[in-house]
This record gives C-alpha cells, structure tokens and sequence, in this order.
C-alpha cells in the first residue's frame, strides 16, 4: 500500500515550508517550479521592490507586503500576473469549500474519503486531506514530495496568517533539485544580460514594460523598408532563435518580442510621415540593444498621453470605409448597420458576468477519458512548417491585436513582405522553427505565458453581455500554421460522428442530416439540445487526454497551449481574467481542440444507445428517432455531459415532434423541455414543418432587406466599397440559408425589390433600373453583368447542389458510422465539378435570352465584357495599397462605360465640333486624352518590366537604316522610336522590343469586326511597321501590345503577360496564378482611369502657348 503523503509532523511545527500550486494537466519540473517560486515568502521584514506591478485585487488579498516577485528554477522571473494566475485559479475553492469537522479524511472537493490506497496530500494547517486528482498534482510530482520536507497548504490556509512561516531556501533548492531544475535559480539569473540590464534587473525591467504596454492605446506605424525595418526583423528573429535553441534569454525571449513592437514602432505624431518613422526606429534600436528600456518606456508614455481621444470617435461610415479599403469585409460590414454591437464599459457588473464565463478547473472523470497510450509523432510531420507556410497563414490572418497592440496587418507586413529581402525569409524560418518547437516539444509554461495571453472585450448582446477574446497576433498564426499542417489528421480523429474538424461543407452536412432524419417515417421526434456556456466548460484535463489518443500530433501543441491557466487582459481596464478551463477565447484552434475533446462523449453515448441517431458539430448535439430512444439518449447526455463540462440546459433545449396528437406524452416523456410540433431554428436554418419554416424565413428576410438598406446607405458616398462589401459579405448571409433551406425561392421577393428599388440604383446611380438591366447585372462580371443575383432566380438550384456535394458525409452521418471516416476527395471533386458545370449551363442559358431580347448596343457590350479580364477591376476588393480604389464618381462612370449609357452632365457638343457621345470621347484626340492613356499604359509596362530586365528604356531610338532590304510597309524613318526596349525578357541577352496601343472597339473602324479579327488586323499593322526592322537591323524581338478600352486584351499581348507573369513569379517567389490575376487587375485599373478622364476631360480648342509669349514683362512698360 503506497504511502499517503502528509508533509507535516503532526507533533512539530515544520522548520520550511512552501505552497506548491499545481498547474492542471502537466507534470513537468518546470512548470511545478513556477508555481513554486510563485508563492515563495522572502525573509521576514522583506517589502516588494517594484511598486508599479500591478496586482489584482485577489492577489492583493491573499499575498501580504512581504511577498515579492522571485525566480523560477530555469532563471524566469515569475511576475505578479503569473501569481494572480496561480492564485485565481483556485480562488473559489477558499471561499466554497466547507473543511468537515468531524472527518478529515474527506476531500472537500469531492465528498469522498481519501482511502489508504489514494494517492493524497494532507494540508499543513487544517490537517484536511485531499486527494492528488483533486488539487491537480500528477502522480510523478507526487512520489518525489514524499521524498521531500517541504510542507503543503491547501488554499484557505495557504491565505491565512497561519501559513506565515519562513520558508528555507535551500531546502527549495535542493528540491528543485530533485526535480530535474537548476541548481542555483539565482546563479542562472545572473546569466541573463540584456544590454545594460542583469539578472534581476532584466526580469524586473522587461516585467515592467509589458504591463505597461497592454495598457496602451494602438499607435504603431507599419515597418520600414530599408535597413531600419531589416534590423528590426532581425532582433525578432534573434529572440526566436533564443527561444528555439534554449539560450540565455529564452525565458524572456516571447516577451521581449510582444514588447518590441509596441515599444520600437509608437508612432510618434498623429501627421508622421515615413521619414520620421525611419528616423524613430533607427535611434530606438539603439537604446533598445544597450537595454535602456526604461527611456523607450518614457518615451511611449508620452506619446500615449497625447493621443486624442474623441467624444463621438469616427463616425460608422469612416470605419467602414478604412475597414474595406484593407480588405476586411466580415470587419466593416458591422459598421454600416443602424445598430451595430457596442462595446460595454468594463463596469463591475460586465466584469462579474466575464468572470462567470470562465469557470475554474475540474478534476477529470476517468468515464470522460479514452485509455491508452499517447503516441508521439515523428518530428518529420512537422517539417512542412516552413517560412512559406508562415507567410501564408499570415496572409489569411485577419483581425484586431492581442494584448501586445500589434495587429495582423502589422505583422502580415513583417512576415510577407518581400520589402525585407532575406530579413524576412529569416524571420519567417525562425518563427517556423518556434511553431515546430511547440508542436513537438514541451515548453515552460511560464516561457510562453504571455504569447498566450489574450485581450477580451465585453460586446452588448442586447441583451447579455458577449465576450470576445483576441488573442495574439503570432498566435494566431502559429495556430493557422499548426492547422492548416494537420488538417487531415483532425478530420480522420473527429468525422462523421463531430463535423466542426475541418471537413469541408461539415455544418451544411450536419443540417441535411438532421432534415433527412426529421423527415424519416421512422423518427418520432428530434431533440436539439442547447449546452451552457459549452467552449468555456469544457473540461480541460479530459480534453488534452482525449486529442492525445484521437489525435497525438496535435497534442502537444495542445498541451502546451492549455497544459496552465492562461491569462486574458480586460479591454480598457486594468483587470485581468483566467482561463483554466476550457478553451481559451481567442484560440483559432478552439473548434478543432472542442470537436476532438468531446468525442468520448459522442462515442459513449453512440455505445449505449445506438439506436438513436445524432449529429454533432461542435457543442450543437442533435438527436432523432423513436421517443424511448431518445428520452435514453437525453438522459444519458444529462449523466455523462457535465463530466465532460457539457452541461446541457433543458430550458434551452427543443423537442420537436411530428404527431400534434402527442403534446401532452411528450411533455410528461421530456420534463423542463420545449415540446413543439412547428419546429426550430438549427445551425442557422430551421427543422420543422413547411408553415414554420416560412415564418422563420421571413424572419430573416426583413433582416436581409435591413442590411441592403444599411449598405445602400453607404453606396450613396462610397459606391465601390458598398459594392465589394455587397458582393463579398451581405449576399453571402442568404447564400447559406439557400443551400441548407428547401422551398423558399417563393418568400424572396422582398430581397429583390430591395436589390433593385435601393441597392442597384445607389450603386450604379442608374434610375431607374430597367428588367433588361436588371437580367443583365444578375450575370457574373465575367459574363458582363455585376453578380447581382436575384436570390429567388437561383434558391432551388443552391439547395440542390448542396445536397449533391455534401451527398457522401451526410450520408455517413445517417448511418451513424462510428469507425474512421476518410471523405473521398475525387468522389466530391466529381460533385463539385458537375455542379460547376450545371451552373454555368443555367448562367449561358439566361446569358443566350438576354443578347437574343436586348439592343444591339447592349448586346456588342455584353461580347465585349465577356474577354477574359475585361471585368477585373469590378471583381477586385478595393484595396488601397494596391491602388485598386475608385471615387464615387469614377466607379459610377466605369459602370456607365461598361453598359454604354448616355452620359449625363457633360456637354452635348465636343470641344471639336462634332456630336458628343462616350465612343465619340474615346477616340478624339483633342486634349490629348487618347496620348495620355496610351502613355500611362506604357509606362505601367515599363514599371513591371523594370523587376525582371535589364536596360529597359522608354521610347528608345531604332538604329538607323543603311542598305537593309526591308518588306513593304516596315517603317524607314531614321528617327523611328518604339515604346519600350529591355534586355533578358525572352532570353539572357537579347533585345526585345513592345509597341503599345490602346484601341476603342466600338469606332467605326472596328465596330463590325469581331473581336479576334480586330486584334489581329492591330497587331499585324503593328508588326508589318516595325517586325522586320527589329529582326534585321536590331537581332532582336518584338512584340505588340494591343488592349480595348473595354478591357479586352489581345492573343499576342496575353502571351507577352503570361511570360512576364513566369518571370514574376519567379524572381518574387510567388504563385504565377496570383501573379497573373495581379498583372490583369493593374492594367485593367489603370487603363479604365485614364478611360474616364477622356470621358469627362476638359477638351478647348487651342489657345496661345506659352512658349510663344515674351515673357519679359518689361518690354511692355510705358514711361
């Protein structure tokens, strides 16, 4: 019978004592030593150094002025936030639990007697035993305390007086020891050297400054390009490598790096320009490496309390506008609402309620947990995290900053930019080899406490208080990185049974499902259950336990995520929340960590009653079939789900039924439930019956006409970005009720008269708009329409494609297979592409009646806008560091171009006499307009060429003619000249020569021709010019460039783009696609600038030149 370890001699007073605070789930040496320094006592009559840490209110009650900040065994310094976590964590055990008089050997956590063969800790000051499980301290840390003669105090003693004793430090050292630490925490201390700062000092200073920075309102500018910005990315990069290689600053290495940003890149003043930001960088980085964080921090202070802080703040439309103009669609769209969600003040009453979501730790239930081994993945899994991975999860990160105040865009810039050169590569390979580090190593909780941490924000529920958590930004990625990697071994762990693990279309599989089994003649009732506060209970131990059996190459990364309470920074407070218990708010592998964790729950309640059928995606569990079937499984959920901190809420649960007749059995069956026989809203469609579900549908209807109503508000100043935001984020609300819904085309109409009586008209500033029109902006831009849909045009066809693709997963989840589901990838790839291809049959279709119904006009426009990349610019979000952004009256104009409508408020007239019209605008050469745009189109060619070839020159001079024989037609001018000259475009050395034309395809010379024959008579007239003379006279190549006003691209210019987009690619290590797409966009938006300047240009006819002038005013002057 093992021993129950009782640190204290019942007939003594104990020389040394230590409270050690176990950190749930983990047993390293490590992490116990952080909870040991964390509360150790300095001797008697010792004060705290550092008054400017702030510590909580709980930890202010619990810790006495004699407790100061000390160090860990590997050399970390444990600041006051990580005690408040270690205190926070088991703060309502001192205020819950009632010790028992009578028995002591019950735990109080519990209620069980601690036998003879538990493993239990006897409490120093109550004498109260408890068992190991219970208080969290693994098994290995318990065998070597019984070694030990360290006393242990449970945490109401631990924060009474009684406790006060001195605690012996060698006696901790020597455990440390014993533990596998450092032999002298102060001997590794003195280790660290941070410029002029020491071993202590370091620790104290950097402590410092992150809990001054989290505080601090964002006021960063963009890196630098230059050596400024390179050796900032460097210092980053050399923090990793610290932490990766377990050098001298690894315990503060993450820190330093979150502190970096805040500290090195405060903006200085509100009309900085780049210069300055230079200058800032270079002289920070010089205090920054002499360690004179004390003068950066002084200086941010500063700058921080100047910034402005307005009454009203800018105004929605503001927001919107800088939101899309960086491509954040989900982002803005919020802000163009009549009611958007508020933020709450961080008052007494929201903090309680942040508090109640985030519960404390319990222990785990052996039933909840999957027995057997965890295996550990060979590291080569884990090779695929390189620097590109890095750079691509950064790009799909979006979203505000964490604690730290550096955002996404701030570190997408670090991590991608090519501004950087090999800085950047090396950064990202390091942050790769950081990830890889986490991903199959274990790490110090302490180490990475704050890359952990997270920023909450309170919103209005309306009512309720919503908490969302932004976690850091490096995070972030690193999580994207870990997620994209282990996809499919998520998928294989958690389908079909759990569909939130990354399968594809898992939420519209989980709703066909449930319909399927509602609509079976078998299936008595569906229950679909609500669970309270599900994320956040979700029972942390269990979980790790489960992902490590299902799922072992994530575990650790897992582990080390959630292997200790994280800390989480209240915004625009001074408070701080822990989260020790399920998923931490701001974790983007929060849905893969839950839909793993809760499996054995899924599976044991598959076991028991199979005859139940059920589909889960994340915390929304639904169950069908016979009423005892799932009256058992309902029960059992009630029995096992709080074991796993599912806690399911009757009040919120419904029943739905299909026999009217059997209201009042189902109430009596389901007690405390809401029995209806209508039905209910599920993942964001409805189950019920057909009157229920167009309720429900017209429901949302008159939410979707009020958000065409708020956009449409914001067409009428920014008709481009109401456009992308349209096309982009407010269609796509309805397009999944439309694919998960059936029968509904009928209940749209409204959205349609909303979409052509307002959101049409403030877009197009076309009234009114006409059905010819409106069938035609119902077309993809490609087919040259807008992709305007009319919703009620396409529900049944969306409905149908969806149950096509998703046929073989919701299949798999009727079934209730339990084994391992692998999707066949060609099977749906096959569904996908016939769906496609159905799709674009009905768009040629409705594409056919239209150019057979319309004008001539229209028709010749729509062939015209049918080219490959003609329509471009209207399917390209309006990013402004791109320059792909349109003022109002630009975007409005290009839509009157593109359909060839009457102009209004320009004169009937042109300067040159004749009728004026847009095709007439295009082709007048008074006021130089068409020079302009065929100038701007060169030297936009010139620019792209410019990164890849040598020599390149504009307008270069053709060598002379001597005795050449050239055929009829080429060009014998002396002084001939072409656009552009470059060498290496084509091959190492040689010549190549571009000739530029910008031609109107609607003029009366090329208004009959079709469109292929119409490039190819310019490029022949071009190549008949100047072809022979370029081979003969300059051994070189030519190549004609010819584009259409309209967009249109000719066959010989598209060759010219796709080998320049190659040799992009190649010398800017990026996707030729992505390339290609780019080139596209760039010509199309600036061609179409320098198009409507010719449309509304100033056109007069000619006047005295200056040149002509004497501009000797004297010669006039009259004596």
């Amino acid at each position: 019978m093992p021993p129950r370890y009782n640190t204290r001699s019942r007939s003594g007073s104990g020389d040394g004592i230590a409270q050690i605070l176990s950190i749930p789930s983990t047993s390293s040496p490590e992490i116990l030593d952080a909870g040991i320094s964390a509360v150790q006592h300095t001797p008697s009559g010792a004060v705290a150094e550092d008054e400017d840490l702030d510590r909580t209110e709980e930890s202010q009650g619990i810790l006495d002025a004699s407790l100061q900040p000390k160090l860990i065994g590997c050399g970390t310094q444990v600041s006051d936030s990580i005690v408040s976590q270690a205190i926070n964590q088991y703060r309502t055990v001192s205020d819950l639990q009632t010790i028992p008089e009578t028995n002591p050997d019950i735990c109080p956590h519990c209620n069980v007697e601690c036998s003879d063969s538990d493993e239990a800790l006897c409490c120093n000051g109550c004498n109260v035993w408890f068992h190991c499980s219970c208080v969290n301290v693994s098994s290995s840390v318990y065998l070597q305390l019984q070694d030990s003669s360290l006393s242990w105090f449970c945490c109401s003693c631990y924060s009474s007086p009684a406790s006060g004793d001195i605690c012996d430090h060698t006696q901790l050292t020597q455990f440390l020891e014993d533990l596998g630490g450092a032999s002298s925490s102060q001997s590794l201390a003195d280790d660290i050297v941070f410029g002029c700062l020491k071993g202590n000092d370091a620790y104290k200073a950097i402590d410092k400054a992150y809990n001054v920075i989290v505080h601090w309102k964002p006021n960063v500018f963009l890196t630098p390009s230059g050596h400024a910005g390179q050796n900032f990315l460097t210092m980053i990069k050399n923090l990793f490598d610290q932490f990766t290689a377990n050098g001298p600053l690894k315990p503060l290495a993450l820190k330093l790096i979150l502190i970096a940003g805040p500290l090195l890149l405060q903006k200085p003043s509100a009309s900085s320009k780049s210069k300055d930001h230079v200058e800032c960088l270079t002289r920070r980085l010089i205090l920054w490496h002499e360690g004179k964080l004390s003068d950066l921090l002084r200086e941010g202070k500063t700058i921080q309390s100047r910034l402005t802080k307005s009454k009203s703040g800018p105004s929605p439309l503001v927001i919107f506008s800088r939101l899309m103009l960086k491509g954040q669609v989900s982002a803005a769209l919020k802000w163009v609402k009549r009611n958007p969600s508020l933020l709450l003040p961080a008052n007494s009453s929201v903090l309680d309620e942040l508090q109640s979501k985030h519960p404390d730790p319990q222990p785990a239930d052996d039933d909840c947990m999957y027995v057997g081994p965890i295996e550990v993945p060979d590291p080569i899994l884990f090779n695929c995290i390189d620097a590109n991975l890095v750079r691509r999860a950064a790009k799909l990160t979006r979203g505000s900053a964490g604690p730290s105040g550096i955002d996404s865009e701030s570190w997408g810039r670090i991590l991608v930019s090519k501004h950087f050169k090999s800085a950047g590569t090396d950064l990202c390979a390091s942050f790769a080899r950081f990830i890889r580090v986490l991903a199959t190593e274990e790490v110090n909780p302490v180490h990475i406490a704050e890359f952990l941490s997270s920023r909450v924000v309170a919103l209005d529920k309306k009512p309720g208080v919503r908490p969302i958590g932004i976690g850091e930004t490096l995070r972030r990625i690193a999580g994207k990185c870990i997620s994209l990697s282990l996809k499919m071994e998520v998928t294989e762990a958690t389908a079909p049974l759990q569909t939130c693990g990354g399968l594809e279309g898992g939420v519209e599989s989980s709703v066909h499902a449930v319909r399927d089994m509602y609509m079976d003649d078998t299936t008595d009732c569906v229950l679909l259950v609500d669970a309270a506060n599900a994320f956040n209970s979700l029972n942390r131990s269990a979980a790790l336990q489960n992902v490590g059996v299902l799922c072992p190459p994530l575990y650790q990364y897992l582990k080390n995520l959630y292997g200790s309470p994280t800390e989480m920074v209240v915004n625009g407070t001074k408070e701080k929340l822990v989260s020790a218990e399920g998923t931490t708010q701001g974790c983007n592998l929060a849905m893969d960590f839950y839909g793993i964790g809760i499996m054995k729950l899924i599976h044991m309640l598959k076991e028991l009653h199979p005859e139940c059928r059920t589909s889960w995606y994340a915390d929304d569990s639904a169950g069908a079939g016979r009423a005892g079937a799932v009256k058992a499984w309902w029960g059992a959920l009630q029995d096992f789900g709080p074991k796993m901190g599912y806690f399911p809420q009757p009040e919120k649960t419904v029943l739905i039924i299909k026999d009217t007749s059997k209201q009042d059995y189902f109430e009596s069956l389901f007690p405390g439930i809401k029995v209806t026989a209508e039905g209910h809203r599920y993942l964001g469609s409805f189950i019920g019956t057909k009157s229920a579900t167009e309720s429900y549908v017209a429901t949302k209807v008159k939410e979707w006409v009020q958000d065409i109503e708020d956009i449409s508000r914001a067409a009428s100043s920014e008709p481009q970005l109401a456009y992308a935001g349209f096309y982009y984020g407010t269609s796509k609300k309805w397009n999944y009720l439309l694919r998960t819904t059936p029968d509904i085309a009928n209940l749209l109409e409204p959205v349609e008269r909303a979409i052509v009586d307002l959101l049409l008209p403030a877009i197009t500033g076309i009234t009114p708009v006409t059905d010819t029109l409106r069938d035609t902006f119902a077309l993809s831009p490609k087919n040259g329409g807008l992709g305007i849909v009319n919703p009620a045009t396409v529900a049944d066809s969306e409905y149908r494609f969806s149950t096509i693709i998703n046929r073989e997963l919701v299949s798999a989840i009727l079934e209730n297979r339990g084994e391992e589901f692998i999707p066949d990838s060609q099977s749906t790839l096959k569904a996908k592409r016939e769906c496609k291809a159905a799709k674009t049959k009905m768009e040629e279709d409705r594409k056919f009646h239209l150019l057979g119904t319309c004008s001539t006009s229209l028709k010749r426009q729509i062939t015209l806008l049918s080219e490959k990349g003609a329509s471009a610019w209207l399917s390209t979000l309006p990013l402004k560091n791109c320059g792909f952004v349109l003022s109002k009256q630009q975007f409005q104009d290009g839509l009157i171009l593109r359909y060839n409508i009457p102009l209004e408020g320009v004169s009937l007239e042109c300067a040159c006499g004749k009728p004026n019209s847009i095709d007439h605008a295009l082709i007048c050469k008074l006021g130089g307009y068409t020079h302009l745009r065929h100038n701007h189109l060169r030297d936009t060619l010139s620019n792209l060429l410019d990164v890849v070839c040598k020599d390149v020159v504009k307008e270069p001079h053709l060598l002379p003619i001597t005795n050449e024989d050239l055929p009829r037609g080429t060009t014998l001018k002396q002084d001939a000249r072409l656009d552009i000259s470059c060498r290496g475009f084509f091959s190492a050395l040689d010549k190549t020569f571009i000739d530029v034309r910008v031609l109107h395809p609607n003029s009366q010379s090329n208004a009959e021709k079709p469109l292929l024959s119409m490039y190819r008579c310019h490029e022949e007239e071009k190549k008949t010019k100047y072809l022979h003379r370029i081979i003969q006279v300059e051994k070189g190549n030519f190549s004609p460039f010819v584009m259409s006003t309209t967009g249109g691209i000719a066959p010989e210019a598209t060759a010219f783009l796709k080998r320049l987009a190659q040799k992009l690619s190649s010398k800017l290590n990026q996707s030729y696609p992505n390339i290609m797409g780019y080139l596209r966009r760039k010509l199309r938006f600036e061609l179409l600038k320098t198009t409507l300047m010719a449309v509304r240009g100033f056109r007069k006819n000619k006047v005295v030149q200056i040149s002509e002038l004497d501009l000797n005013l004297m010669n006039y002057y009259i004596p």
